[in-house]
């Protein structure tokens, strides 16, 4: 009797298993446009970068030079889903949430400063080539870092998950550094001013603006060679083929227009920040590319 139940309940159970299998393979499936379309929101992680890259005005507005490529990002987007009311939720992170995030479809995009390695390119995609920067270090006035044996027996503090983080652990051991590992930049810059470390590692545009919104900024500066070539970019989810082709079009397009050298400009050029265009950044916009770096 209990065979014969179980016999004529298979297929029903064979059934609904595949129903949620299917139902799992089409929640997977669901890339980021359709879910932005869904919700009519199109969610932007970023790193908080002070005066640079990402950051909230006095007046709570998130803006920035990558917030505002980003903008156009969610105006071709607009236009492409016919949502002219999709909204943008920003949300701040830090470093090591990035990848996480996207993977779990939490964030659709992010838009902060985002350094492109090859390691990182078989979780995530990267859009092409926004800026390009290099590993220096933000110390006091007092402090002159040259190249690396100039770290020996230093005290650095370095944001965790970044590619400073990366670059100090090649070094440590080698010139006995006493690494701190902090969840921000922002707390790099407050251990420095304190004098608990002697440096803070990060790329050097993000130390120009760091160094310009300290109300202590005549104390700091920064010194030291670079240490890595650092290509930025935005990073998106692995595999989406619909999102990165909106994305592409768009970065492009300022690229050829003119445009992303305005918003350089505008953003790197300043009363605050005198940043000129590295010839790095000049052959980014002459030869877009989506180089890794090791």
């Amino acid at each position: 009797m209990r065979a014969s139940v179980f016999q004529k309940s298979l297929p029903v159970l064979v059934v609904l298993a595949l129903l949620c299998t299917l139902g799992h393979a089409q929640g997977a499936r669901e890339g980021a446009l359709a879910r932005i379309a869904r919700s009519g929101t199109v969610h932007v992680g970023y790193i908080p970068t002070p005066g640079t890259f990402a950051f909230r005005d006095a007046a709570g507005n998130t803006v920035g030079y990558s917030i505002a490529v980003c903008m156009k990002v969610v105006e071709a987007l607009r236009k492409q889903l016919g949502r002219p009311d999709l909204r943008v939720a920003f949300r701040p992170l830090e470093a090591a949430q990035r990848i996480p995030l996207l993977a779990a479809g939490s964030i659709d995009i992010e838009c902060g400063g985002n350094t492109n390695t090859v390691g990182r390119q078989k979780e995530v995609d990267f859009s092409h080539t926004l800026f390009t920067t290099g590993v220096r270090f933000l110390a006091r006035q007092s402090v002159q870092l040259d190249g690396v044996p100039s770290l020996w027996r230093r005290r650095v503090a370095v944001s965790r998950g970044t590619t400073a983080q990366e670059t100090l652990q090649r070094v440590e051991r080698e010139q006995e550094i006493a690494v701190t590992l902090v969840a921000t930049d922002a707390e790099g810059v407050r251990l420095v001013e304190q004098g608990q470390v002697d440096a803070f590692a990060q790329d050097d545009v993000l130390l120009y603006g760091l160094i310009a919104s300290s109300p202590r900024r005549e104390e700091l500066h920064v010194t030291g060679r670079h240490l890595t070539v650092e290509p930025y970019a935005f990073m998106l989810p692995k595999d989406d083929l619909p999102l990165r082709e909106v994305v592409d079009r768009t970065v492009l397009g300022l690229m050829h227009s003119g445009e992303l050298a305005a918003l350089y400009r505008q953003w790197f050029d300043t009363a605050t920040l005198r940043i000129p265009m590295s010839t790095h950044m000049r052959e980014n916009i002459r030869y877009p590319n989506k180089y890794g770096i090791p």
